[in-house]
């Protein structure tokens, strides 16, 4: 049978966009659970008179194809559920009309050739009445308890492994019930009502913690009803919807893009203000509008498709506000296209906004409305198109890829595929049954293995950043998330393992469980070498060459560049002119204290000689500082002649071009060096501060990358004994597509670096011979290998500790 049940309405927000892919109700196969069971023996027992069924009136019909199979989707009104039935189970339902009873629906069946025995459509029945969407006249009600879901759905990629304990406990006592009906020993059905009963305690005792738990990761407000918002916001967004505005608007982001991938330096620099702690508040507040305005989209364009829309309203997920909109009902519209617009109206409306702000960014008025530009751009267009369009998470991007593919529940089907072969490779279990073939059944093994491990990576990340940041709270929460998605889903897997039963006759429980122990134990020695053996991969230092021993000759004084004497390439002895600049007023006021100074040393004299001895002194004293004076003024036109101070060759390319330019005092004009004489600047920081002072001690030839594909083997040489924040060279900034992470300076001044380093690093020097100096270029980066001696384990985590932070 394949009915498919989804009791959650969908609903779309900024973690987990529940969108209206129709494929994606649920695919949770109709287990014979207790009160299905107690529908069909009310249904097909003897009785003087059988029970009659029929549909409830607020059931609504669909009919679609998926994969080219035809499918029926239905919707009850009352409830907001929402079901997916094959066509004989639309035809059975269509015969619950209240008049029949169920004796008589199995005749008509069979008359009709329904491929289907007796007990297949009482089953069915059942299962329509225990989901309360048929109704049994003439029989009491049997109240069905459905299991009730411990974790509230938390709108993350793990929403789908939340743990139900109610679920296990019947799952697993219903195949204890099925072996001891069929072994019939009384011993073993009394050790299953006490296994059953043991596990109805446990669900009782510890389902309202965990409930607990899933509220204190994720909890849902709604507050108003969309549907008005949404109207009065269609007639202003109407254009963006027709096929010239969606045309006009994607190429304009389109443009935009482009063009922000050729100014992604700059905009680098903008991104390392985000650990400005002063900021943060600034972002949440965009953050929080960029995701209203984001849901918004999605119900605007579900209203332009004609679909009514839902419950809005606000969620926190790990304490971080969201906003949501129900849009379940698009699941409806019959064209794809509609489908995925509804999908992805979110991103449209927030990259069309991210195009906007960075146009402001690049003509901006002011620094302030720069930065803040910037940060909507980045918070509307890189990180929309790595959250909500990643196809990985289940938001926007997954629910438009598993309609477009037409492959129903794409992420849950895969994952049945994906861990069934795990199953049978690692304890020979048969794996559920997918009614997915041909290359979709690849794809989704392939989609499922990638999220698969996108979602620990992810998820860890979320949980080691909360639990850093948030404090007590944040740690709380990181407890209740692994309890969630990790421990008690390893529960119950290890509960299905342990009491598997094969449908072959050579099957013995005793011999799978053997092997699932040495399986488990095989992992675990594994899982020791992980964590202690050192790893066999390299951690990188990143590195720079530079010039050793040059010279850069500044402007002492602020002129023009008058004359030019060398050259670009030209080689310079020490003491030679390598251009002369110029200023008058320099010069004339050194003229002008010259004669002031002549002027005065006469009137020394002459008072000298009159006997006029106190004059005489004045006068001395201030020629004493005239020539003081002069000095200093001769000093500075002395300076004018730009020397070189060693022998070397001068690097300044195009250096006539400074001919006739003015320049400021402290301006770079000239830069000697040998280019045979070069030196590699090492930048080591902390946690790298124990390996690289492992190699030094080993005094091993470390090899060293660059970029340009360049290897050098070199020998580490000592640290410098304190670390600094302080840019050790230009290209190593993450401003300029460097590897070392900056942030604004706390302390500027008017000829510092704007930025500094996020951490304190070391440094260390390393000469290179005048062969390898050759081979080079100054200013060109690389990564030096160093042993690491973490573990595999350990450099995991700390790859997963720097990523989150």
């Amino acid at each position: 049978m394949d009915l498919e049940v989804d009791s959650n309405p969908r609903q779309t927000n900024g973690v987990d966009d529940r969108m209206v892919n129709p494929n994606e109700a649920s695919t949770k196969q109709p287990q014979l659970d207790d009160s299905v069971l107690a529908e069909r023996k009310a249904l097909t027992e003897p009785s003087p008179q059988a029970p009659k069924v029929r549909l409830d009136p607020e059931l609504e019909f669909t009919v679609c194809e998926v994969a080219g199979v035809t499918v029926i989707r239905a919707a009850h009104g009352g409830t907001g559920q929402h079901f997916q039935l094959g066509t004989s189970e639309h035809y059975v339902a269509t015969l619950l009309d209240g008049h029949r009873s169920t004796t008589e629906i199995v005749q008509q069946a069979e008359r009709d050739g329904l491929d289907w025995s007796p007990e297949d459509v009482a089953d069915f029945i059942a299962v329509l009445v225990a989901q309360k969407i048929a109704i049994a006249e003439g029989t009491p009600a049997v109240a069905p308890q459905l299991p009730v879901e411990v974790a509230t759905n938390p709108p993350t990629e793990s929403d789908a492994d939340a743990v139900n304990i109610d679920e296990v406990s019947v799952e697993d006592s219903n195949e204890d019930d099925a072996v001891e009906s069929a072994s019939g020993p009384t011993g073993k059905a009394s050790r299953t009502s006490i296994f059953a009963v043991a596990s109805r305690m446990f669900s009782v005792c510890v389902g309202p913690f965990i409930k607990a738990c899933s509220w204190l990761i994720s909890l849902r407000f709604p507050l108003i009803n969309a549907n008005g918002p949404a109207n009065a916001l269609l007639p202003l967004a109407r254009p963006l919807f027709t096929v010239h505005g969606v045309v006009v608007a994607g190429a304009f982001i389109a443009i935009t893009m482009s063009f922000a991938l050729f100014q992604r330096s700059q905009l680098t620099a903008e991104l390392m203000r985000i650990f400005d702690s002063q900021l943060w508040v600034g972002m949440l507040a965009i953050w929080a509008v960029m995701k209203l305005i984001h849901e918004m989209g999605h119900a605007v364009a579900a209203r332009w498709h004609g679909v009514q829309v839902g419950k809005a309203g606000v969620m926190f997920f790990l304490m971080a506000p969201l906003a949501y909109v129900d849009v379940t009902n698009a699941w409806r519209l019959p064209n794809r296209q509609s489908r995925a617009s509804i999908a992805m109206a979110g991103v449209y409306w927030e990259l069309l906004i991210a195009s906007i702000a960075f146009w402001i960014w690049c003509w901006h008025p002011t620094d302030f409305a720069a930065h803040l530009a910037a940060q909507i751009f980045f918070i509307a267009g890189p990180a929309t198109l790595l959250v909500n369009a990643n196809p990985l998470l289940r938001l926007d991007g997954y629910y438009v890829l598993s309609d477009w593919t037409d492959i129903p529940n794409l992420r849950e089907q895969g994952r049945k595929l994906f861990g069934g072969w795990l199953q049978f490779k690692l304890f020979a279990m048969r794996g559920p049954s997918c009614k997915l073939s041909g290359w979709r059944r690849g794809f989704a093994s392939c989609h499922a293995a990638a999220s698969v491990v996108f979602q620990v990576v992810w998820m860890g990340g979320l949980i080691v950043v909360v639990s850093m940041w948030a404090g007590p709270v944040g740690l709380l929460m990181a407890m209740a998330a692994i309890l969630l998605w990790v421990m008690l889903p390893a529960v119950k897997f290890a509960g299905k393992v342990w009491n598997y039963e094969g449908e072959a006759e050579s099957f013995s429980k005793w011999s799978h469980r053997r092997r699932a122990i040495w399986t488990c134990v095989t992992f675990c020695f594994l899982a020791q070498f992980l964590v202690t053996l050192p790893s066999p991969l390299s951690r990188p230092v990143p590195v720079v060459v530079r010039f050793a021993d040059d010279q850069i000759l500044r402007s002492p004084i602020d002129g023009f560049v008058d004359q030019i004497v060398m050259q670009s390439g030209d080689s310079v002895m020490a003491g030679q002119v390598i251009l002369q600049l110029i200023d008058h007023e320099l010069v004339a006021e050194r003229d002008a204290t010259q004669l002031e100074l002549d002027a005065e040393e006469i009137k020394w004299q002459r008072h000298e000689g009159l006997g006029e001895l106190g004059l005489a002194e004045a006068a001395k004293q201030k020629s004493e500082s005239l020539r003081r004076s002069l000095e200093e003024l001769n000093a500075q036109v002395d300076s004018l002649r730009v020397v070189a101070q060693r022998d070397g060759e001068i690097l300044t390319t195009d250096l006539d071009a400074l001919r006739e330019s003015y320049v400021r005092a402290g301006e770079e004009l000239v830069h000697i060096g040998v280019r045979q004489r070069m030196e590699l600047l090492v930048s080591v920081g902390d946690s790298d501060l124990d390996a690289y002072r492992s190699a030094l001690q080993k005094d091993e030839p470390m090899q060293v990358l660059f970029r340009g594909g360049e290897i050098i083997e070199v020998h580490p040489e000592k640290l410098q004994p304190r670390a600094s924040r302080q840019i050790p060279h230009p290209a190593l900034a993450a401003t300029v597509d460097g590897p070392l992470p900056v942030a604004p300076a706390k302390k500027q001044s008017q000829s510092s670096d704007p930025y500094e380093l996020l951490t304190p690093r070391f440094q260390s020097i390393v000469p290179l011979s005048p062969a390898v100096s050759d081979r080079v270029r100054a200013g060109e980066t690389g990564q030096m290998a160093l042993r690491d001696q973490r573990s595999l384990g350990r450099r995991f985590w700390d790859w997963l500790s720097e990523g989150a932070s």
